[in-house]
């Protein structure tokens, strides 16, 4: 994350580099994937507020000795300060992944590289439309650069702002007073408007609200706020210690509360993102009590350490942790410390050979012109490299070639338009057969459960079958409303759809249901049973027949690209390259929640098709027979669902149909 050089004029506080280690080491715990700071992504909120009071501490002290900002030095600072390392990092995460992963994998995970450089890439994941099967695009390992573009964007105008609501000052002691009396006021009303604004896109446009500036002004603003409190105001940096401590603790019980208790399936920034805010705020205003900062945990040399490491540990950690998990080091606890460790070790060498040098080493000495040509220039660089190279890739070859016909080996229910995703919730079926056929059999399911489709009319055939195709893409099959990451808000077309659907069976009353979704939807133990069990009801008393199919496991890495690297030029596929041990123990307890709750009704039954996907518990891009199984990192080819389709028929006949 972007970090403050403060100027010699500005006091150091060693508790705030405490603060940039606490918050980087929650961001980097989360992203590794580790369960118990499911919330660990405020850490980039409390970067935001505190660089609110550290910039802002920085342009008034400024406007309190000079009665002016120079803007030239300011942002030949900041150009110093975070291009070097940013740019270093650009390059090597493309090299890296241009030679680790295929060309598709690395094509459209360096996606956003032109915006990376220019510190827009909050810009264009805002505005972003990627589809529910562009698994790729959605692991962009530029991913983590959006809050640098943002907060740069909002220090193109704040200074200027200050500059703005200041000029008139003469005195350093009437320059003083008028920050302190007019930027108060002002702040408060950029904090009130600002998280408005953030609480209803949060809703409205969660993309916006996550991404773009405006939606996170508050937080800058309430870093400000406390440094004017703190300097000219109640609290002062000889106030009593009695307070100092209370203050700290709640602050940290805040921020680690916040990375405990919340979780990626909350509407978020809006009113959730004031927990580790305030959290913030409480720490930064405690240090004024504490020895001016140097008193206090968030002293320790440790954290002061890796708080000096923070922005170069920032810049690494997310492409180390994207490459290692395309590459399939992930969800096992000694793959996570390792990737960290190689994080660090990373961050440690680039803050030591190329961050510092230009921040506070012997390259930091340039005046502004020359900071900003070079600067320009650099910007520039980058991005015509960046540019050139992605447009060469991947090359149009053999292996390019067949890792887009392997991605794109679908059932021929998904270029049919029965799946309006998130668009609306009109029950609007696919439909194979004649009106006139004697039985009918539906198929309901979200994206996991249709890919099965294409075993149905081989298992049904024509012209006693009539078969119709319902599905929603990331609707679950569970009577449960729940949030949906990927539409940012709670799924409610779901719910709508889901029972529109299930009055629509009531009349229809089918011969025969085969229904199923995915296991990685969230709901505990008993919401599942119950959920599960309240959607059977119905399709128990409108079918005559009810076959459940429990949502199989995933691969954990994106199957075409392992296949496409490990492919000999002889064109042998290599199993043991892209295998995934023991993936069974991730949807195993939804499949048992799934037999209890298809236990309480006579006609429906579970078929378990997970065995024939994942053979003792091991998932394989490549089946025994040398058919690629994934297409991605968890939906299954067609390819290899027909060719399961005579052991599927047999599972039926064991299940006992008619």
């Amino acid at each position: 994350m972007q970090q403050a050089s403060p100027e010699p004029s500005l006091a150091h506080r060693p508790d705030l580099q405490g603060l940039r280690a606490v918050a980087i080491l929650l961001v980097v715990l989360a992203h590794a994937g580790l369960p118990f700071v499911p919330g660990g992504f405020i850490g980039v909120d409390v970067f935001f507020v505190l660089s609110g009071y550290l910039i802002t501490g920085l342009l008034v002290r400024e406007l309190a000795q000079n009665g002016s900002v120079a803007l030239a030095r300011f942002y030949a600072r900041r150009l110093k300060r975070l291009l070097p390392a940013l740019a270093v990092m650009l390059c090597a995460t493309y090299g890296a992944a241009s030679w680790l992963l295929s060309g598709v994998e690395a094509r459209t995970q360096l996606a956003s590289a032109p915006f990376a450089a220019t510190w827009t890439s909050n810009l264009y994941f805002a505005f972003a439309s990627v589809g529910y099967f562009d698994e790729l695009a959605s692991r962009d390992l530029y991913l983590h650069t959006w809050s640098l573009g943002l907060e740069e964007q909002f220090y193109l105008v704040w200074p200027v702002l200050l500059l703005v609501l200041f000029r008139h000052g003469s005195s350093r002691r009437r320059v003083s007073r008028r920050v302190a009396g007019l930027l108060l006021p002002g702040l408060g009303i950029a904090f009130l408007v600002s998280l408005a604004a953030s609480t209803y896109w949060t809703f409205a446009h969660p993309q916006a609200a996550f991404y773009l500036m405006p939606s996170r002004i508050w937080q800058f603003a309430l870093g400000a706020m406390v440094h004017l409190a703190a300097e000219g105001g109640p609290v002062r940096a000889d106030a009593d210690r009695a307070w100092a401590w209370p203050m700290l603790a709640a602050g940290l019980g805040l921020i680690l509360g916040g990375a405990v208790g919340l979780h990626p399936k909350l509407p978020y920034p809006g009113a959730w993102a004031l927990v580790p805010s305030l959290g913030a705020a409480l720490v930064i205003a405690a240090g004024h009590g504490l020895r001016a900062g140097r008193g206090g945990p968030l002293a320790h040399p440790v954290l002061v350490w890796l708080g000096d490491r923070s922005y170069s540990l920032y810049l690494w950690h997310w492409p180390v942790f994207g490459v290692g998990f395309s590459l399939g080091l992930r969800d096992q606890a000694l793959l996570s410390l390792g990737l960290i460790l190689l994080s660090l070790l990373a961050a440690i060498v680039s803050y030591r050979v190329v961050e510092h040098p230009f921040w506070k080493g012997r390259l930091s000495h340039a005046g502004p012109g020359r900071v900003l040509l070079v600067g320009l220039l650099a910007i520039v660089s980058v991005l015509l490299v960046l540019t050139h190279s992605l447009r060469q890739l991947p090359q149009p070859d053999v292996a390019t070639e067949l890792s887009n016909r392997w991605r794109r080996d679908v059932a021929a229910i998904y270029r049919m338009p029965c799946d309006a995703w998130y668009a609306h919730d009109r029950v609007e079926p696919c439909v194979f057969g004649k009106d006139t056929a004697p039985r009918t059999v539906v198929l309901l399911g979200d994206s996991i459960g249709v890919q099965w489709f294409s075993m149905i009319p081989e298992i049904f055939p024509e012209p006693d079958w009539r078969v119709v195709v319902l599905t929603k893409s990331a609707c679950a099959m569970v009577d449960e409303e729940y949030f949906y990451e990927g539409i940012g808000q709670v799924y409610r077309v779901c719910t709508r759809w889901r029972n529109a659907v299930l009055d629509m069976l009531d009349r229809s009353r089918p011969d025969v249901v085969v229904t199923g979704s995915a296991a990685t939807y969230g709901f505990s133990g008993a919401s599942w049973v119950e959920g599960s069990a309240r959607v059977l009801g119905r399709l128990s008393k409108a079918a005559g027949e009810v076959f459940v199919v429990p949502g199989t496991p995933s691969l954990g890495f994106d199957g075409p690209g392992c296949v496409s690297r490990h492919r000999s030029r002889d064109g042998h596929l290599d199993r043991s390259a892209c295998r995934a041990a023991d993936r069974a123990r991730h949807v195993e307890p939804v499949t048992r929640s799934l037999r209890q709750a298809a236990d309480r009704f006579p006609n429906v039954r579970v078929l378990d098709l997970n065995d024939l996907v994942c053979p003792d518990g091991t998932c394989n891009a490549v089946s025994e027979e040398g058919v690629v199984v994934f297409r991605d990192s968890q939906h299954l080819t067609d390819s290899f669902v027909r060719a399961r389709i005579p052991l599927v028929r047999q599972r039926l006949d064991l299940l006992g149909r008619d």
